[in-house]
């Protein structure tokens, strides 16, 4: 099974950013910040996860499943620019910058597509890790 790496570098009050390397490109990604891994809030925790295809109902589009965090269901990669768009979720982009005064990920419904034309079909393996000295804010409430 293929093992895709999501390597965070930014845990902010304006949300967890990373990139997700899929081989020859990469996405960048936003995620709420951590809150102790309580759902609906808080980015999920390092770790390798099995990821599936899903149908998302809510957005009417299909996507993929992160299984296997603990305490948690339900998160999917999808849309989204900010943290303000996820709900414990992963949104993704093809690049960075700003929206509203907040950091954000964009040209988000392009890299979702160009994800699931490539990785929705089948299982695959997340490995999420801290990059580059990023670490957690615990002041972040």
């Amino acid at each position: 099974m293929i093992t895709h790496r999501l390597g965070r570098f930014c845990y902010s009050p304006m949300g967890t950013f990373g990139r997700l390397n899929l081989g020859e490109f990469t996405l960048y990604t936003v995620e709420r910040p951590w809150l102790d891994n309580r759902p609906s809030i808080s980015c999920i925790p390092e770790g390798t996860y099995r990821c599936e295809p899903r149908r998302y109902n809510r957005g009417g589009y299909d996507t993929v499943e992160v299984l296997g965090v603990p305490g948690r269901s339900h998160i999917l990669f999808h849309r989204g620019n900010t943290m303000h768009d996820v709900e414990g979720c992963i949104a993704l982009g093809n690049r960075l910058g700003s929206l509203g005064g907040l950091w954000a990920v964009l040209e988000s419904r392009e890299a979702l597509e160009a994800f699931l034309g490539l990785y929705g079909d089948f299982p695959f393996q997340l490995e999420i890790f801290q990059q580059g000295g990023a670490q957690w804010d615990s002041s972040i409430s």
